[in-house]
C-alpha cells in the first residue's frame, strides 16, 4: 500500500519537471523512511538524486518498500493539469499508479507502472574543493547570457569570487558572482578550482529545478563533476551530479 498526499500539486509538477530534464523513465522508490530517486541521463553525462522524506508530504502511508516505475513524459503531461490549489494524491494499486488532482473537481488519472530493470546506482564519493550558494534565478540568467555565444562554461573560483566564462568564435562572456557584491550568498574555496560544462544539460537543468528552490548549492573541483542541489520545503533535496567537458 503506497498513499503519498501532497499539499500543492504545481510544486510538485516542478520537482517532475526537474526530473524529466534529465531521465525519460525512472523508479521512485518508497520506503517508511522517505521517497527517493537516482537515476542516470542516457548518455551518462548527468545524474538526479532525488530525496523527499515524509515530513514533505500531508500524508504519507508506505507499508513496504515499492519500486514505482513511471514515464516521466506522461507523468509531466497530468501534471501540467495541475491547476493552482489544487492537492496531489498518488496512490499505487497493482499495476497501476493512480494520480488525482483534488481542487474544486476531483480529476484521477491511472497510469502504467512500468518495469524497469538496473542496478541502483551507488552514492558518488567526491573530494570538491569549492562550495557556493545563490540564488537559482541568478545562476539561471547567467547560463542564457553565456548561451548567446558558446556550447559550454568554464567555471571557476579564486578567493572569494566565482567566474562562469563562456568563449566561442561569436565573442566571450564572462560573469563575475562575489559576496561583496551579493551576488553570493556563501562561498568556501579550499582551493582554487576550474573546470568546464555543458551548457545544454546546465539549461536543461536550471530551467527546471530553479522553480523548486530560491536557491542552489554549487559543488565543484578542477575537472571533477559540478553538484547542483535544490532545497525542497520540509527537508527534501533536489541534487543532481554533471560531468565535465575535457578539452
Amino acid at each position: 500500500m503506497v498513499r503519498l498526499v501532497f499539499p500543492e500539486a504545481r510544486e510538485w509538477r516542478y520537482i517532475i519537471e526537474g526530473l524529466a530534464a534529465i531521465v525519460e523513465e525512472a523508479s521512485f522508490v518508497a520506503t517508511p523512511e522517505g521517497l527517493k530517486l537516482r537515476a542516470l541521463d542516457p548518455g551518462r553525462v548527468a545524474m538526479v538524486d532525488l530525496f523527499m522524506p515524509p515530513t514533505v508530504f500531508e500524508e504519507y502511508k508506505v507499508e513496504a518498500e515499492a519500486k514505482i516505475g513511471v514515464s516521466f513524459d506522461d507523468l509531466v503531461d497530468v501534471m501540467k493539469r495541475a491547476k493552482s490549489g489544487d492537492k496531489l494524491v498518488m496512490e499505487v494499486s497493482g499495476n497501476r499508479l493512480t494520480v488525482t488532482l483534488a481542487g474544486k473537481a476531483e480529476r484521477r488519472f491511472r497510469l502504467p507502472l512500468l518495469d524497469i530493470a538496473g542496478q541502483e546506482l551507488p552514492t558518488p564519493r567526491l573530494n570538491f574543493t569549492v562550495a557556493a550558494k545563490m540564488l537559482s534565478d541568478t545562476f539561471r540568467d547567467a547560463l542564457k547570457d553565456a548561451e548567446l555565444v558558446a556550447e559550454s562554461v568554464r567555471l571557476k573560483a579564486e578567493d572569494e569570487n566565482l567566474l562562469m566564462i563562456a568563449r566561442s568564435d561569436k565573442g566571450e562572456v564572462e560573469t563575475r558572482f562575489s559576496l561583496s557584491e551579493g551576488s553570493l550568498m556563501e562561498i568556501d574555496v579550499k582551493e582554487p578550482a576550474e573546470a568546464i560544462y555543458g551548457i545544454d544539460f546546465l539549461d536543461k537543468i536550471v530551467s527546471k529545478a530553479y522553480r523548486v528552490s530560491d536557491i542552489v548549492s554549487l559543488r565543484f573541483a578542477t575537472n571533477m563533476p559540478l553538484e547542483l542541489t535544490f532545497d525542497v520545503a520540509g527537508g527534501g533535496t533536489l541534487k543532481y551530479l554533471l560531468a565535465p567537458r575535457v578539452e
